[in-house]
């Protein structure tokens, strides 16, 4: 748009105080897409009182938008320039103060009436400090941008089923910016006022509810009122041809919005129950109500996350959506995303960090929160198993070399993005969770209730959270802050008891560290003592607080010796539990004999991790598994120990020389699998966990034909209902390795499914197969910053290159990819990482890909942060990958 609309009248008279410090400023903003703290605690010293006027026009055709924002804040000073983020976009017009100033790349030109050039670099606007006042300032810029390919900023998605148009807006850390000019900092918490023009037909959804819709010809404009202060990156627009769902939760009321042709899968009660227990739970726990009024739900295509906490107007992934059978675990999973979420509306956006050094508390507690919301006021009250799984990943993202501390110095926003990781969720809740035991789960809830309270529409750091926390307690928590949120590495924790005359004599826990990172800290666990008589497990349980490398527990004199004893039961303690020798014998006899069924998932993680501590090799693992899988009755654990079997079998596919090892092992996962999807009951989850694993794990020419079978309806099991989603997972295994007529399988299921997803089904089945051109074209159009190619689309293509077996194949073009990670440093956006990583690399257990991995790893502190974080960790699985080989005896 060339004209400037909506000019906001001044509150202050011009004032030109000069307001000069001795203290130097930061060195000048840089041209990047990214700010620093540095940066950002400058600017936040010299303004405050921050509102945004929006004003956009929006269509499904053009390929920007157009709009005005009108900016108000309060200035302190005038000694500097002054800069607005604004990244990729076009600036048409500014006007500072009630004068026009011209726009240039270097600020050089002046305008009719002298006034000073505002530059534009396309990362920020840097506004002069002599067209700027002490007080109040109005700054109003007129601009353009195109809509997002990548899923930040704003994101446009035209379904090709219907030809409906879809908008959605991502923003965390640092793309809110990519939607209008702003102050895109945490810390700088604004209001909002919001217009949208858009087609007639469309549905607009903001952080508020809308105040009035008018009709514009074939446009309709909507209008949002002022919002509460929030800060940049939990503000939100989504728009378009929305399906809509209503209810409410008390006085909140509660919408819930999906695409038109997706209509059908969702389940609208799946979401509005948990959501309405949630608000429950979440008003009584924190003692605060819902602080924003009305509560959006919005099921979004292509969305790079599972989900973003805006405020109000939560996004969610259509991944979540199933096109067959809803499982309770998929239910499960669902309703504690939603639960996430809703925590962040207190904890994130009422209560938000100051900089991005606290966005492991952020996540961490908002993760915490979802469990504990989960077990008591919902139906899944066995969440703390999903707990559990988490508290697994941040175990083996805290032995590698990219671990950190839970809480970090974070320079940039780049570092920011680096590090959404299993630290920053997982961990952390872990240790949020031992706070919470070691000070009383009351206490904890009293000092978070007044944390909120206290801090309401502010921002703060971690001394203010844990100061709350520890007036509750009465009690200093220094030194535990320094040992868990400062220092990195995951403890071992050991159990040695001796007995005599069938009594307890002595019982110890050894505490142990990683050499790296050294610190033995203070924990909350619970041990398990069992008792096995005719195949049931007794269990007595013993509350402990333990400390340094050694520690005594006192046991009720005269106390039975134990056949077993466990150093975590209930998963209080965030420690890795070290199993003996004597533990395994009792676990390979009485895995099925525990009830606690936390402690069978507990056990059976710790049997895998032998295989990756080389104390016990893929093919024992899988002997294990065959041996007691078949009777585990809870879907939770047989789900954790399938996923460990599938471990073990990646392993061993890629370890094998022998192929003759390599098909009878696949043989025989196949068997049971196959027996067991056919023993399960008709139409059971377990029915659909047995098929899905058999899917993934399929490799020998017998097990290849069953599934090639399927779509011609045989040996379909009773009950079974081949729905389009699992279609597509056996096409893509088929044509990973080839299989006569899959390409005809192939074109005929893309004829059934025209939608979105099945186009991209169709794209991770033929990047799947054994085709060295195919995918050496593949690779080229993923290192091609210029190849058009979606986010969406990249991930699709990435999913399905090189499955396990073809690292040979993998292995041919890997040092192109290596060759070329400077550039693809500096000219690929973050977003398609991981594409290229893990679709192009990934987990390859040779002995020269190390080497070339080793190289580019070494020259990682000059590539972007996330790029190098990739390398790192593929480096560290590489070498445990070829450990684990080397203790085997079958290493390449």
């Amino acid at each position: 748009m060339n004209r400037i609309l909506a000019w906001v009248t001044m509150a202050f008279a011009a004032g030109l105080v000069c307001g000069c410090t001795d203290n130097p400023g930061p060195e000048p903003r840089t041209g990047a897409p990214m700010l620093t703290e540095e940066h950002a605690q400058a600017r936040a010293a010299r303004i405050s009182e921050v509102s945004y006027d929006l004003e956009l026009q929006l269509d499904g055709e053009a390929p920007e938008y157009t709009g005005n924002v009108s900016i108000a804040f309060m200035l302190d000073d005038v000694r500097e320039d002054l800069t607005v983020d604004f990244v990729g976009g076009t600036v048409s017009g500014v006007q500072i103060n009630g004068r026009i100033h011209p726009v240039s790349a270097d600020g050089q030109d002046a305008g009719a009436g002298g006034e000073t050039a505002v530059s534009y670099n396309g990362y920020f606007l840097d506004l002069p400090a002599g067209s700027l006042r002490k007080g109040m300032n109005a700054v109003d810029v007129a601009f353009s941008h195109p809509y997002s390919s990548d899923g930040s900023g704003l994101y446009r998605f035209k379904d090709p089923v219907d030809g409906r148009d879809y908008l959605y807006t991502d923003f965390e850390p640092y793309d809110q910016n990519r939607l209008f000019p702003s102050f895109d900092q945490p810390d700088l918490k604004a209001r909002y006022s919001t217009r949208a023009t858009v087609p007639a037909g469309w549905q607009v959804i903001s952080i508020v509810g809308e105040s009035g819709v008018t009709d514009r010809g074939d446009m309709k404009l909507w209008t949002f009122p002022q919002s509460a202060l929030i800060s940049t990156y939990i503000y939100a627009l989504h728009a378009g041809d929305y399906r809509r769902w209503e209810s409410s939760a008390g006085e909140i009321p509660l919408r819930l919005f999906a695409r038109a042709s997706l209509a059908d899968y969702v389940h609208p009660e799946d979401w509005f129950v948990p959501t309405r227990q949630g608000f429950e739970f979440f008003q009584r726990y924190f003692g605060i109500p819902y602080p924003f009024g009305k509560y959006d739900q919005v099921i979004v295509p292509h969305f790079n996350a599972g989900a973003m906490e805006n405020v109000g107007a939560v996004t969610f992934t259509e991944r979540l959506l199933r096109r067959g059978a809803v499982t309770r675990a998929d239910r499960r999973s669902l309703a504690s995303i939603i639960l996430h979420e809703m925590a962040h509306m207190w904890f994130g956006n009422l209560v938000t960090m100051q900089w991005w050094n606290g966005l492991w508390l952020n996540e961490s507690f908002a993760t915490f929160m979802a469990t504990l919301a989960m077990v008591e006021a919902t139906e899944f009250t066995e969440g703390r198993l999903d707990a559990f799984r988490r508290t697994a990943y941040a175990y083996r993202a805290d032995e590698r070399d990219t671990t950190h501390p839970i809480e970090l110095p974070v320079p940039d926003t780049d570092a920011a993005f680096a590090n959404f990781d299993a630290i920053t969720y997982n961990k952390g809740a872990a240790t949020l969770s031992q706070l919470n035991y070691l000070v009383g789960p009351e206490v904890f809830r009293r000092g978070v209730s007044e944390y909120m309270a206290s801090h309401a529409y502010g921002n703060t750091t971690i001394d203010d959270f844990l100061g709350a926390i520890s007036r509750a307690a009465g009690q200093d928590l220094t030194g535990w802050s320094a040992d868990w949120l400062h220092e990195p590495g995951t403890n071992g924790i050991e159990v040695e008891f001796t007995c005599e005359d069938g009594i307890i004599a002595s019982l110890e826990l050894i505490q142990t560290a990683p050499p790296s990172w050294p610190t033995l800290r203070t924990h909350r666990t619970q041990l398990g003592l069992y008792d096995f008589d005719n195949g049931n497990a007794g269990i007595r349980l013993i509350p402990v607080t333990y400390s340094g490398e050694r520690t005594e527990v006192t046991v009720a004199p005269g106390a039975r010796c134990p056949d077993m004893i466990y150093a975590n039961h209930g998963d209080w303690d965030f420690a890795r539990v070290d199993l003996v020798a004597d533990d395994l014998v009792t676990i390979r006899e009485h895995i099925n004999d525990f009830d606690d069924t936390l402690l069978r998932s507990m056990l059976w993680q710790g049997v895998y991790e032998m295989v990756l501590y080389q104390r016990m090799t893929p093919q024992e693992f899988i002997d294990f598994a065959l041996a007691n899988l078949g009777r585990e009755p809870v879907d939770d654990v047989a789900r954790l120990a399938l996923r460990a079997m599938q471990g073990a079998w990646f392993y061993l596919q890629r370890l094998a020389e022998d192929a003759a090892t390599r098909t009878g092992a696949a043989v025989r996962i196949e068997e049971f699998l196959w027996q067991s999807l056919h023993d399960s009951d008709p139409g059971s989850d377990r029915q659909l966990l047995m098929f899905d694993n058999y899917v993934r794990a399929a490799a020998s020419n017998p097990g290849l034909e069953r599934l090639a079978g399927l779509f011609a309806g045989s040996s379909l099991p009773e009950g079974f209902v081949f729905d389009q989603d699992r279609r597509w997972n056996v096409l893509v295994t088929l044509s990973g390795f080839d299989y006569p007529g899959v390409d005809s399988l192939l074109d005929a299921d893309r004829q059934r499914d025209p939608s979105d997803k099945g186009r991209r089904r169709a794209l991770s089945a033929r990047a799947a197969k054994p085709d060295p051109a195919g995918q050496r074209r593949l690779m080229q159009q993923l290192l091609d910053p210029d190849s058009g190619l979606s986010v969406a689309d990249a991930r699709a293509h990435a999913s399905g290159l090189f499955p396990v077996h073809q690292h040979a194949l993998q292995l041919q073009i890997a040092g192109e990819v290596f060759d070329r990670m400077q550039f693809i440093s500096d000219n690929i956006d973050p977003g398609y990482f991981r594409s290229i990583t893990g679709g192009l690399l990934g987990v390859i257990c040779d002995e020269g890909y190390l080497a070339r991995l080793e190289q580019a790893a070494g020259q990682s502190g000059t590539l972007h942060p996330l790029l190098r974080k990739q390398l790192l960790d593929m480096r560290f699985d590489v070498r445990r990958c070829l450990a684990i080989g080397a203790a085997s005896g079958t290493s390449m």
